[in-house]
């Protein structure tokens, strides 16, 4: 069930019997801004917001209504904002009630138990997304689900969000860094904190950890090793839900993976195709991708690389041995000889499969994506690879341009070793998105020692760009890791 929300109902009636304000902005990605003054200009939207003015180009500007506009605007027009506005502050003050852990949402969906403290239209997006997701691989593994598998509640994964990053690290005692991790022993449950400034690559995390959980469905006594297990995840991680379609879209380019697979080559670094299956290492989760990318490529070895897959746990023929916490697992040469088995080759025939392996990473592995290296570098600094991520950063800006986000990832991953960088940073991100608080929010408390009326009125300014800005406030440092490079 639902937490109660009787306060919201009775506090939302007294907010939508306000009137609507005259100035109202409309972005193209949906966000609305309305009550402060503005001014449009040939190429921008002018807001005298209390704290500070912010100009807005006209290319984030879907609609723009004025007061002086009124008279002109159709009644029905001018209904339509004012509804968008009621619902949106409706939104935000129900938000409002939950954003602490013991206010939480709970809710059961059909094969996952969530709690969150997430605004709810969030969380019901995301439930929708995770429902497909299961169902599109219960089917293609062909798995049974056990309704008295020990390990879960009506055999219902736990999936715990997070609206900010301290409270992620204090409830699920999550590391820095991670945005997302699946726990498969007691209590087993998916824990993660939503990264709301980029949508995108959140959900890809979080297919990553549920595909980890649909492989320990695969057989309940069975872990996989960390190839192929990890590389499955990243290549089924790569997958989108299309709002337009009611479906996903399931293997897309790992673009940040592939630059990180580009640049070993551009060094002369490859890695054979033994190497990746019997030696477990962080390259799994970029060259691991790129093999399992290129073994689905071909619909022979696509369907022999499923027979390999669930084999390691189903089939009769191949040797586990005991891991931890009572799992069986497969060991490095014994994988290695059941894929060759499955792929019909024979041991002599592994330098032919490098070959054909590494041309299809030189030539055939595409970037779909102008924004490679920027995902890799997020990619690296979200797995603890702060040096490389820093490397990769820098690498995308000497070739254009980052992304807002790109800007503002940066900013955090050197705030606390680089303070004047971060500055240059968080202010090239508001200059390329100038209405996400988050950025003014996280600039001012960087700016709290040197510059305290600044400081403070950046975080007001932000807080009038977003109210609850200052709940996602995210404090995480990464350090070098010793195998960073």
């Amino acid at each position: 069930m639902r937490a109660t929300t009787w306060t919201y109902a009775a506090t939302a009636a007294m907010l939508l019997a306000v009137a609507a304000p005259a100035d109202t902005l409309l972005t193209k990605d949906g966000r609305v801004i309305d009550g402060p003054k503005m001014e449009r200009t040939a190429d921008t939207v002018v807001i005298h917001f209390e704290n500070g003015k912010v100009t807005v180009p006209m290319e984030l500007v879907k609609d723009v209504f004025l007061e002086s506009d009124t008279e002109e605007l159709p009644k029905g027009e001018r209904r339509r904002i004012e509804k968008q506005l009621e619902e949106d502050r409706a939104r935000v003050l129900e938000s409002q009630l939950h954003k602490e852990w013991r206010n939480r949402y709970e809710v059961k969906t059909k094969n996952f138990i969530w709690q969150y403290t997430l605004p709810d239209h969030i969380g019901q997006a995301l439930q929708t997304r995770f429902e497909t997701y299961f169902d599109h691989f219960k089917k293609l593994w062909r798995i049974k689900i056990n309704k008295r598998d020990p390990r879960f509640t009506d055999a219902r994964l736990p999936v715990n969000f997070y609206r900010t990053a301290a409270q992620y690290q204090q409830v699920a005692g999550a590391s820095p860094g991670a945005l997302a991790f699946y726990r498969f022993v007691k209590p087993v449950d998916l824990n993660a904190f939503y990264d709301r400034i980029d949508p995108e690559g959140t959900e890809m995390v979080l297919y990553h950890e549920l595909s980890h959980h649909m492989q320990h469905l695969v057989e309940e006594n069975f872990t996989y090793p960390h190839w192929p297990g990890e590389g499955v995840a990243e290549y089924y991680g790569a997958s989108l839900y299309r709002e337009d379609k009611k479906k996903l879209d399931i293997g897309l380019s790992q673009d940040g993976r592939l630059a990180e697979v580009k640049n070993d080559v551009s060094l002369d670094k490859y890695l054979s195709v033994r190497e990746i299956v019997t030696k477990p290492a962080y390259t799994d989760y970029t060259w691991g991708w790129a093999l399992v990318h290129f073994f689905k490529s071909d619909p022979k070895m696509s369907k022999a690389f499923d027979t390999y897959f669930l084999g390691l746990a189903r089939d009769r023929g191949v040797k586990r041995v005991p891991y931890a916490f009572g799992f069986m697992t497969v060991e490095g040469e014994e994988s290695l000889r059941f894929l060759l088995e499955c792929l019909d080759l024979q041991p002599e025939d592994l330098p032919d499969l490098d070959q054909r392996f590494h041309d299809y990473v030189m030539n055939t592995l595409k970037f779909e994506s102008a924004l490679a290296k920027e995902k890799a570098a997020i990619s690296a600094m979200r797995t603890g690879k702060r040096l490389r991520a820093e490397r990769l950063f820098k690498e995308a800006l000497e070739e254009g341009e980052l992304t807002a986000n790109g800007y503002y990832q940066y900013a955090t991953m050197v705030r606390w070793s680089d303070k004047g960088k971060a500055k240059s940073m968080f202010r090239k991100a508001i200059e390329v998105d100038p209405l996400v608080g988050t950025f003014y929010y996280d600039l001012g408390r960087l700016l709290e020692d040197d510059d305290a009326d600044e400081s403070k009125r950046l975080k007001a300014l932000a807080l009038e760009l977003d109210p609850e800005v200052d709940s996602f406030a995210i404090d995480i440092r990464i350090e070098a890791s010793a195998d960073d490079e």
